[in-house]
Parts: C-alpha cells; structure tokens; sequence
C-alpha cells in the first residue's frame, strides 16, 4: 500500500512539472504571438514593425488637397490653389526630410530643436498661404478640425501609456 501511493505521488509530480512547463512554454508563446501582432497592427518601423510604403510628394499634396476639399467644400479655384500649395509644402518638406537624412542628423538636442523650429516655419507659411486661399467660414472649420484631431491625438496617447503602465505593473508583481 506504502509502495503505492509513493508512485501515485511520483506520477503526480512528474505529471505537474511537464504541466507547468508546457503552460509556461504557451503564456510565452502567446505573448510573443500578441507583442508581434500589435507591431503588425501598428504598422511602424519605429517600434517594430515594417515600414510604411513611401509616396511621392504629388500623392501626398492629392491626398491632402482632396481630404481639405471634402472637409471644407472647396470651390474647383480653391482646389487648384490648394493643390498647388500642398505640392509646393510636400516638396520643401522631401527636401528637408532628404537634407537631415544625409548628414545623418537624426538625434541630438541642439539639432532636434532646429528642426523642430524650422518644420513650425514651414507649418506656418503654409496656414498663412492656406488662410489667404480660403474664406473665414472655411478657415474656421479648419481650425476646429484640427483642435479636434490633436485633442484624439492626445487621447490616444494617454490611452496608450496607460497600456504600458498597465502591462508593466503587471509583469513586475
């Protein structure tokens, strides 16, 4: 009777071991799984994930001109205005992305600064020339769709680092 319940506990112990090593083996790969699908999902190379296709200047000053001409029910005369500005800002801003690129001027906090001026330069010439293109109405409209935006930028940032606060505070205990 003795010699039996040794075994009985042996089975047991042997059998929980290779239970808890296959389930540790799945929690992992299954977090691998969700870390590799939300790179995936988020679609940025920054953190992960593949690159975004690169499109041309003209693509993206069409996809602007036709997104601002739905919104705000652009006139064909403002839609030509703005088609040619947003080609106009598109390429200064190739240029600028291009001239960073090649020196190899990515970090660093005196350069960070000067881009960041120089891309709120850029920014603002353009709202300067779109304001002159469309009317009051029109302008305003814009504004609040852009307040809009930012303020579900934000959102969705905080929404995030909440996330991540969440996840760390689970995985350390």
């Amino acid at each position: 009777m003795k010699k039996y319940f040794v075994m009985m506990a042996l089975g047991l112990a042997v059998a929980g071991t290779s239970y808890a090593q296959t389930g540790s083996q799945e929690r992992g790969r299954n977090s691998e799984n969700r870390t590799e699908q939300r790179r995936n999902d988020k679609g940025d190379a920054r953190r992960g994930g593949e690159k975004r296709a690169q499109i041309s200047p003209e693509e993206r000053a069409s996809k602007r001109t036709e997104m601002l001409s739905q919104k705000l029910d652009l006139s064909s005369s403002q839609k030509r205005k703005v088609q040619a500005l947003n080609l106009k800002h598109a390429q200064q801003l190739e240029s600028f992305k291009g001239q960073y690129a090649q020196k190899g001027q990515r970090n660093g906090g005196e350069r960070n600064g000067q881009q960041r001026q120089q891309m709120q330069q850029l920014q603002a010439s353009w709202e300067k020339e779109f304001k002159s293109i469309v009317s009051k109405k029109q302008y305003a409209q814009y504004e609040e769709e852009r307040k809009q935006m930012q303020a579900e930028r934000g959102n969705r940032k905080g929404r995030e680092e909440g996330k991540e606060t969440r996840a760390r505070r689970q995985h350390n205990g």
